[in-house]
């Protein structure tokens, strides 16, 4: 049985890679722009500047081609794309911005061609690294020289070959470990110079670890306001590295120049399907777009609650399937399976949301019976009440909403139990039971019942996701706050990184239903099993 569920396993690997393609097409081929439906949609938060317009960009990697990257724009690029391009007067404010951004990565690059520059160019780049010098803290230091020029040359030549990896990473460490006011005045002067060395080290730190002074550095190289209180909960604590790591393997690129070797790999680590696919290995789907919390965040909040009605509705939709397709089929053309039928079709024809209307009207208190609660899961105030008040709380909260996602469900279900048990009882091995003597009971539900479920579990895989995606409309009309209400507003809003995040969880689940689906099938015919695993010691014999 392992075996077989590991074999199943891997055969879900290539499914979701296909189905992250797949997502990944449609979504890229949707028509309009991220960045368009953020700036003019309804939930636009005002105007932004050129900077959040980029990083916005970034965020969805647009930057990047989709599948090939011949040209990786790494810092090396990028700054000798800006040196050949200064002295233009009408990109001169986005070339100084563009050098006070890189800050202290780029004086390699930019320092030692001052000399050679034209003038207005040169203006241009000595304007950018006055700001580059504030923020290292060597702007008093330039200023006796006896111009900028000379000045930044001095300091090149006596500073250039403290701009090393290994001193960055040495000076890091030391003010990890303790509060070293040298170590944090050298940090300073490297600026952006040592994020490649800082950043990096927050991946693995133990929670007793203070990292305050090594975000304070960052914080003033990078200008970002990512709040870190070491009186902070660590779990706090972790969520501000962890939102630097991020911001790190987004910008990386900005401040590091790659080998020979990192070209060849970036090729096709370094575009849009790459980088998706890899956010969507480690469960990084970014931010919602709506209110600007993580995506992954909300998801804990709300799968939960989807699950909870939809496992609910699959489980009672087949404990009533399955014994009300036994039913119909032992009593096959008489006037209780034509009426089990008839119902069945109409069940089958209602619409989920003409339904779910009409249990508010009628059951909750708008005009009729005030039988069940008319939104939500919970009743005020819940959280003081015992577990078991609780409980009973959310479960009668649920009975309407459980019952508008499973009727439907259930008129399949019993149908396809019908079908299949017919079926069954039509074969030779059912008649040789009953003319053994076996009661009618036993022969049903101890030798026909194991085959005629098999075609019923084919489908238990696509049910939870078919149920998800009904709780869409469920959920909005009873106001309750799970994926499917929030998946609801999120198109509404174009968020896509949450419509990313549900497609992905739907496939998911769907591939995990499926495999539930398949063990099923072993427990109830074990000659599956037998089967793999005969040909798994038919392959090793054969190789042998």
């Amino acid at each position: 049985m392992i075996r077989y569920v590991l074999r199943r396993l891997g055969r879900m690997i290539p499914a979701l890679i296909g189905v992250a393609l797949v997502t990944f097409a449609l979504i890229h081929l949707a028509p309009g722009d991220p960045v368009q439906a953020e700036l003019s949609g309804e939930t636009s938060r005002g105007a932004l500047s050129d900077e959040a317009v980029e990083s916005f960009r970034r965020s969805y990697f647009l930057d990047l081609p989709l599948f090939l990257n011949t040209e990786i724009v790494d810092l090396k690029r990028r700054m000798r794309a800006l040196v050949a391009d200064f002295g233009e007067p009408a990109r001169r404010a986005e070339q100084v911005r563009a050098i006070a951004r890189v800050g202290g990565a780029g004086l390699s690059y930019v320092v030692p061609q001052l000399e050679a520059l034209p003038e207005a160019a040169r203006a241009t780049a000595l304007e950018g690294l006055a700001e580059v010098a504030e923020r290292m803290g060597v702007a008093e230091e330039l200023a006796r020289g006896d111009s900028p020029l000379e000045a930044w040359r001095d300091f090149w030549e006596e500073y250039h070959l403290d701009f090393k990896p290994g001193r960055a990473r040495r000076l890091a460490l030391s003010l990890l470990d303790r509060d070293n006011p040298h170590a944090a005045a050298e940090l300073r002067r490297l600026d952006t110079f040592a994020l490649a060395q800082i950043i990096p080290m927050f991946e693995d730190l133990p929670p007793d670890v203070d990292t305050l002074r090594l975000v304070e550095r960052v914080v003033e190289a990078t200008g970002r306001d990512v709040t870190y209180r070491p009186q902070q909960p660590y779990a706090e604590r972790r969520r501000v590295l962890d939102d630097w790591l991020g911001w790190w393997w987004l910008h990386r690129l900005e401040y590091v120049e790659l080998t020979n070797e990192e070209h060849l790999l970036g090729a096709l680590t370094e575009t849009r399907f790459a980088k998706w696919l890899a956010r969507l290995a480690t469960l990084d789907f970014g931010e919602s777009s709506r209110d600007g919390r993580p995506v992954l965040e909300k998801l804990r909040e709300k799968l939960p609650v989807t699950l909870l009605l939809s496992l609910t509705a699959t489980l009672l939709a087949y404990l009533l399937a399955i014994p009300l397709g036994v039913f119909s089929a032992l009593r096959a053309g008489r006037r209780s399976d034509r009426v089990v039928t008839f119902i069945l079709f109409v069940l089958y024809s209602l619409p989920s949301f003409w339904v779910a209307t009409l249990a508010i009207r009628y059951f909750a208190g708008l005009g009729h019976f005030d039988w069940f609660p008319l939104r939500g899961l919970h009743s005020e105030g819940w959280q003081a009440w015992p577990v078991w008040q609780q409980w009973a709380d959310t479960a009668w909260h649920m009975v309407l909403p459980v019952l508008c996602l499973t009727y439907g469900s259930l008129a399949a279900l019993s149908r396809y139990q019908r079908v299949a048990m017919l079926d069954v009882i039509r074969q030779d091995y059912v008649r040789t039971a009953r003319a053994k003597g076996l009661s009618r009971a036993r022969v049903v539900w101890g030798h026909a019942m194991r085959n005629a479920l098999i075609p019923i579990l084919t489908l238990l895989g696509l049910q939870i996701p078919y149920l998800i995606g009904g709780s869409v409309v469920i959920e909005r009309i009873f106001n309750i706050e799970g994926m499917g209400l929030e998946t609801f507003e999120a198109i509404r809003a174009r968020d896509y990184n949450w419509i990313l995040a549900v497609s992905v969880i739907s496939a998911l689940l769907t591939m995990l239903g499926l495999l539930l689906s398949d063990i099923l099938y072993a427990v109830v015919d074990p000659r599956m099993t037998r089967g793999v695993e005969g040909a798994g010691e038919r392959g090793r014999g054969g190789g042998g």
